[in-house]
């Protein structure tokens, strides 16, 4: 069955549009990407950063700062929650727009590069190396690359294929390099057209939860078979763990009855919420598979 959204809390809802949501140590970043803003949310506070260039995703490194890809700037930026400071110059690789990025316990950064629904994208990977990062492809012919996870204890990074209706798999290596690529969930074959994978995060027990954009709602799939399935009232754009069995979710809706969600983004015609629900997240088929 899917699970009910009734004790859902709404933690803001004047967004343009909440982009990978990040959770650290008591604090929730997330980006407004078509605003232009970064929010912070502590607790009964929510301080929010204009930005010159807008992040889109973000993660945090082993010092601690924030990472953020710079939508259309080709470069990483990092932020000590004071001031941006250059993490990668990148415009020697990108020609299309950055998007999400999981940061690796060493501090090696994925990134993808998005060059639209009709050309293939790529997964970039940042590697530290003193004052200035090595940068390299870690895989191509992607289709609209978007959410990161690392799933397996480590040795399986999974990345969601938005227009190609699934998510896809790598073997990840000790440095970062991505081989045997294959096929992890068909999300169009399982459950519609409308079911295109966003944002995505892994529960506490190693299954992974993908919000699904136009199929309003997020799932959660553990062994290649969908386990659980959070309908929401709107488009589905990412999410994130938070507080103990807190799941952090980011949805939108448009103002103008005659816009499509993604439309009306472009035009800053949307609302979109964080909100985030206790749901404690255990594979068990029999009480879980949504009928």
């Amino acid at each position: 069955m899917a699970a009910t959204t009734a004790g859902l809390r709404l933690l803001a809802d004047d967004l343009v549009w909440a982009e990978s949501p990040c959770w650290d140590d008591g604090r929730l970043w997330v980006s407004d990407t078509q605003g232009s803003r970064l929010f912070l949310l502590t607790g009964d506070d929510t301080v929010i950063h204009t930005l010159d260039s807008p992040i889109n995703g973000t993660g945090i490194l082993p010092s601690g700062e924030l990472v953020g890809a710079r939508m259309t700037g080709a470069r990483l930026d990092s932020f000590d929650g004071e001031r941006w400071s250059l993490h990668a110059e990148l415009s020697g690789w990108v020609t299309g727009t950055l998007g999400d990025l999981i940061v690796l316990p060493d501090g090696t950064v994925l990134v993808d590069e998005v060059r639209g629904p009709d050309r293939p994208g790529r997964l970039l990977r940042i590697a530290p190396d003193g004052a200035t990062p090595i940068v390299s492809v870690a895989a191509d012919d992607l289709v609209f690359p978007n959410g990161l996870v690392v799933v397996d204890e480590g040795r399986t990074l999974v990345v969601a294929e938005t227009y190609a209706h699934r998510l896809t798999a790598f073997t990840l290596g000790p440095n970062g390099e991505l081989t045997d690529r294959r096929l992890w969930f068909d999300l169009r074959a399982e459950l519609g057209d409308d079911f295109r994978p966003d944002g995505a995060c892994v529960a506490a027990d190693g299954s992974v939860w993908v919000a699904t954009t136009s199929g309003n709602a997020f799932i959660r799939v553990a062994d290649g078979a969908l386990v659980d399935r959070i309908d929401v009232d709107g488009f589905a754009i990412a999410c994130c763990l938070g507080a103990g069995d807190d799941l952090i979710l980011t949805s939108a809706t448009s103002r103008d009855p005659e816009l499509s969600v993604t439309d009306a983004a472009h035009r800053q015609r949307t609302r979109a919420r964080v909100s985030a629900l206790h749901h404690p997240t255990t594979v068990n088929p029999t009480t879980d598979n949504p009928q």
